[in-house]
């Protein structure tokens, strides 16, 4: 496996922080209730000042903790958040519904493969 990554430059923070902004706005949610729905899912307090301090564009720098990512998509109803993170490793995020894709495609390959060894000539 081949590792393009890329994490850790100097803009990776600053983008991070602008998607997070991005997809506050997209949720229609507010600030507040984004915070309260992570709290309950990661079993700790994420308070409203935080949410402000990790998003602002201040001087004083706040790095969003990877750990919050999921309960954040998962409160938000988007996983931009960690396709962006897993875009900046070089890699893709395969879905549920490319999942479904791939698996239909390795078993018509499978079929395929059935069809010559039926037919003698094998593989």
């Amino acid at each position: 496996m081949s590792y393009r990554g890329n994490y850790g430059r100097p803009y990776d923070a600053s983008a991070i922080d602008k998607l997070l902004s991005i997809e506050i706005k997209r949720s229609k949610l507010s600030r507040q209730e984004i915070a309260d729905g992570m709290s309950s899912k990661l079993g700790k307090p994420v308070t409203l000042r935080m949410m402000n301090s990790y998003t602002s564009g201040a001087a004083e720098q706040h790095r969003w903790p990877a750990e919050f990512d999921i309960a954040f998509c998962e409160v938000v109803g988007s996983y931009r958040l960690l396709q962006e993170r897993i875009k900046r490793a070089g890699f893709r995020m395969v879905g549920p519904n490319e999942e479904r894709l791939i698996a239909i495609g390795k078993a018509y390959e499978q079929k395929l493969d059935a069809e010559l060894i039926l037919a003698g000539r094998g593989l």
